[in-house]
């Protein structure tokens, strides 16, 4: 019901002047007047925000994670002193993609961007914006956006880092300063540009590339199907028509929804493609897109065990055949089970990345799918022997550094944080119903107990095998002694 039909039947049902209503007529109008200037929906989130305060006061002495190193992108920590090298070094990259990868003069880039700069602004917080006048946000804006390109361009190219006097050292920065939530530039205006290259170029293959720059493949593809003519320099790069179709196949992977910002692109291909087994669709003949009651929740969030737990009821865990964060499953034989997770890196820069994917979830529009990753991977995690068996299994590479750290690790990055319930809902419900099966059954305990204890180890198994051998070999010897082979 709108907001004046509210009011309308409030002042139906006001008392008449005298009848003891009045005393609340001052109090009513407050309230009328909130209910008239309040909006009648949510207005639509940002699609560049900042970091939220509250992520900020969860996790403490993280500040060193959203703010950049080397480079500045947009317009949140444009100007500051300590990134002036940055600055010189974005001037560099810039000229080297108008000059070398672009067909167009400074005059097109500059006149392009300058008549989108409003929906560009509106990416970001207009607290940020203000200080900048259209003039000036276009030049940031085209700065920025070719230096990003050039890089990106550059280190997929296996070009040399030196002739932009760009130190060892600082490769991982930039590459960490890419993905920062307040170091983001609209996706539109990276599109923008690349339109402007001297190579016609489609937008899965830009896709693939970013990709490639962010090591999302599995294999380097981008470098697999490209090549360069040795009569130029950049500008002989040209695409193997006969493989094109197999290198835009990999960009049609992410999400069709448009794309914000490279770390929106970042997270999407992180995460993989949606499916039944890790998203709100339906599974079998049941419809999760829904409401969901208070049992439902309380069923998903019962059936969570840490490893060793899960490992003692006969359930086996093993890598997921893809690094995708999405592709869980869970398949249950009665007796035992085998739940299959996707492998993951923990290193010194992996805590910035994810609580910038962090940030970006709970500032925006999207589903929650990264954080219910870090609430179901934390959920398995309660002491650092849940780590080292994982870490045996390969599902997690520690390079953080003991197993201690790396409990620590996500219990600290994932305190506190709403998971969407849709999210590995179906493996959940099953881990819950298989143990559940296993705990009500005296046989299946039984048995689960013996396969643990007679055939749960490499070993075991050889020794069992080795006992069946030698007690073959004696019943051989023995029915040839009783009944002896004439010849």
């Amino acid at each position: 019901m709108a907001v004046k039909e509210v009011a309308i039947l409030m002042e139906k049902h006001q008392g008449k002047p005298g009848d003891g209503s009045c005393v609340g007529r001052k109090g009513l109008a407050i309230l009328k007047s909130k209910l008239e200037t309040s909006p009648s929906s949510s207005s639509p989130k940002l699609k560049c925000p900042k970091v939220p305060k509250r992520l900020r006061e969860m996790v403490k002495g993280a500040e060193d994670c959203y703010a950049p190193k080397l480079i500045s992108l947009g317009p949140y920590y444009h100007g500051e002193s300590r990134l002036a090298e940055g600055e010189e070094l974005k001037l560099k990259l810039a000229k080297d993609y108008i000059q070398n990868y672009c067909k167009e003069i400074v005059d097109a880039f500059y006149d392009k961007i300058s008549s989108i700069i409003t929906e560009l602004k509106d990416y970001y917080d207009e607290m940020s914006t203000k200080k900048y006048d259209d003039d000036k946000f276009t030049v940031m804006m085209v700065v920025d956006g070719c230096a990003l390109l050039s890089y990106i361009l550059n280190v997929c190219l296996g070009s040399k880092h030196g002739s932009f006097s760009i130190r060892y050292q600082d490769i991982s920065v930039l590459y960490r300063d890419a993905l920062l939530l307040e170091n983001q530039l609209p996706y539109q205006l990276l599109l923008e540009l690349m339109k402007m290259m001297r190579f016609e170029w489609t937008n899965d293959l830009w896709t693939a590339m970013f990709q490639e720059f962010f090591g999302i493949n599995d294999e380097s593809i981008f470098q697999e199907f490209m090549g360069m003519e040795s009569n130029s320099c950049h500008g002989g790069l040209f695409l193997r028509e006969s493989r094109k179709s197999n290198l835009e196949s990999a960009g049609n992977k992410s999400e069709s929804k448009p794309c914000h910002h490279l770390l929106d692109l970042f997270r999407r291909n992180f995460l993989g493609e949606e499916r039944s087994s890790s998203s709100g669709s339906q599974t079998g003949n049941e419809n999760l897109e829904g409401m969901w009651s208070v049992r439902d929740v309380k069923e998903v969030i019962a059936s969570f065990r840490n490893v060793n737990e899960l490992m003692d009821v006969g359930i086996l865990i093993k890598r997921s055949p893809t690094h995708h964060l999405r592709d869980i499953s869970f398949r249950s034989n009665g007796i035992t089970a085998c739940l299959k997770i996707p492998p993951i890196t923990i290193d010194s820069s992996t805590k910035a990345m994810f609580l910038n994917l962090i940030a970006y979830e709970m500032s925006s529009d999207v589903p929650h799918d990264f954080i219910s990753y870090l609430r179901f991977l934390d959920s398995l995690i309660d002491h650092a022997d849940d780590v080292k068996e994982l870490q045996s299994i390969g599902i997690v590479q520690n390079n953080l550094g003991t197993h201690e750290e790396v409990e620590i690790f996500f219990n600290t990055v994932s305190t506190n944080l709403e998971s969407n319930f849709h999210a590995y809902k179906d493996v959940r419900v099953k881990i819950g119903k298989h143990l559940q099966s296993h705990y009500n059954s005296r046989v299946k305990m039984w048995m689960t107990q013996c396969l643990d204890t007679y055939f749960g180890s490499a070993w075991t198994i050889i020794a069992w095998v080795g006992a069946f051998f030698a007690l073959f070999l004696t019943f051989v010897q023995t029915y040839y002694t009783v009944f002896p082979q004439s010849r």
